[in-house]
């Protein structure tokens, strides 16, 4: 395949702009930069990478690629786990053809190509807006966006899913073909972009609803975040004051429990890593942890286009019964992977729930409160099933035997009771069709 693929290549290059590469010899520092990833896990080497630098281009290259029976992946910051493709087949980087354009009169933003979060954050907070977005700076933001795309704002925006309202998409119908998908041209594909957006096409362009910043807090444009660190062994305690806090939707709070080992010190640690986009003072919705006294920490106003971090996968609403064992099994897993030390156990919620979406979707996760969030992260490759299984224990602890409520992400079935095998269920078969 890796010779037809090369010896076609040159079909490819008499119909693209003389700006687009096509990289393709191993020995190429960049044919190296441009396969780096957020993970080595299952990176594979294709026979070539194209990047190009238009519309035209990526359609063009579709087009090469369905006639010659080509597979092919796209990829933008490179953070998916599906990202990476074999000798087989070619990945489209979409990392030359990026860009963002805001219509602040009607509140909405078109997203190009391989544009990143940050980028979006950042051009719409020059016309006082924001949308739903990850906390990762470098994340592709179409790819969030059609994958769902939890946020610090979804009780306000919604998820990132509930944004999308139109998309210019590539399907392979008819040898490769370029569609205007809206409500009305096309509704179904557009439903089902909206949350499982990555799995049937390449999209060049979505187009976003934005919100203005007075939607946050007062500040315009402006959230409050902070971080209390506390020892290890003083889990209890604060555990108890969280069982509180995290259920009180009086306050629009939001925080990531973290049981991790920060640098410079390395000390086991319990972070509670904290958001809040209300009006009243932050004293007031995190003073019971205050009242403990944490030894670290830091709080501060912020803005909103400059928190960004990384995204999550889910797991079923539970409380904190057993996160003392979680602890033990996080401790085991510094003693047997010590490359491990990166690695974060993570717990998150928000006080209050996604807002309702004005749009049908995909999307699977709107009734979702409560996310199990580890951050796996070693650097031997032969610890890999050791980290894994340590990973899938600690998970299988917090569902506990109880899995009427749980949910995986994205769209899966759940199990529980009939009204949501069936939405789970029916939603699949859609997808399917």
């Amino acid at each position: 395949m890796s010779a037809n693929i090369l010896s076609r290549s040159s079909i490819l290059r008499t119909t693209v702009a003389p700006d687009c590469e096509i990289l393709h010899d191993v020995q190429d520092p960049r044919f190296h930069e441009r396969l780096r990833r957020w993970t080595k896990i299952d990176r594979k080497i294709p026979t070539a990478i194209i990047l190009p630098r238009s519309e035209e281009d990526c359609l063009k290259t579709v087009q090469w690629a369905l006639q010659s029976s080509i597979p092919f992946v796209p990829t933008c910051g490179g953070h998916s786990a599906w990202s990476t493709i074999g000798e087989e087949g070619i990945i489209i980087d979409l990392s030359h053809y990026a860009d963002v354009h805001v219509d602040a009169d009607y509140k909405t933003a078109t997203l190009v190509g391989g544009v990143l979060s940050k980028q979006v954050g950042v051009r719409l907070a020059e016309a006082d807006l924001f949308t739903a977005l990850g906390n990762d700076n470098t994340v592709g933001a179409i790819p969030y966006f059609l994958g769902g795309g939890a946020s610090k704002t979804s009780s306000i925006t919604g998820l990132g899913s509930d944004q999308i309202l139109s998309a210019r998409v590539i399907v392979a119908k008819d040898g490769g073909k370029l569609l205007e998908v809206t409500e009305k041209e096309h509704p179904d594909l557009l439903w089902a972009l909206r949350g499982a957006g990555q799995f049937f096409s390449l999209i060049t362009q979505l187009t976003i609803r934005a919100h203005t910043f007075s939607l946050l807090r007062k500040q315009q444009g402006l959230i409050w975040t902070g971080a209390f660190i506390f020892p290890l062994e003083r889990f209890q305690e604060v555990v108890a004051v969280m069982q509180k806090l995290m259920v009180d939707a009086q306050h629009a709070t939001a925080a990531m429990m973290m049981i991790v080992m920060p640098p410079p010190t390395r000390t086991p640690s319990l972070v509670i890593a904290v958001r809040y986009t209300g009006d009243e003072d932050p004293e007031v919705p995190f003073k019971p942890l205050n009242d403990l006294h944490p030894p670290g920490g830091n709080r501060q106003r912020c803005c909103y286009s400059k928190r960004q971090r990384r995204t999550r996968s889910t797991v079923r609403q539970n409380d904190f019964k057993q996160f003392g064992v979680i602890i033990e099994t996080w401790k085991k897993l510094m003693r047997d992977c010590p490359d491990a030390i990166n690695t974060g156990f993570n717990f998150q919620w928000d006080s209050r729930p996604v807002k309702t979406p004005e749009v049908e979707s995909a999307t699977s996760l709107h009734d979702i409160h409560y996310w199990h969030n580890n951050l796996v992260w070693h650097t031997e490759e032969r610890n890999r099933r050791k980290v894994d299984a340590y990973n899938e224990k600690c998970i299988s602890i917090m569902r506990g035997g109880d899995t009427s409520r749980f949910v995986d992400f994205p769209n899966s079935t759940r199990v529980g009771p009939i009204e949501r095998r069936y939405r789970g269920e029916a939603r699949l078969e859609k997808l399917r069709k």
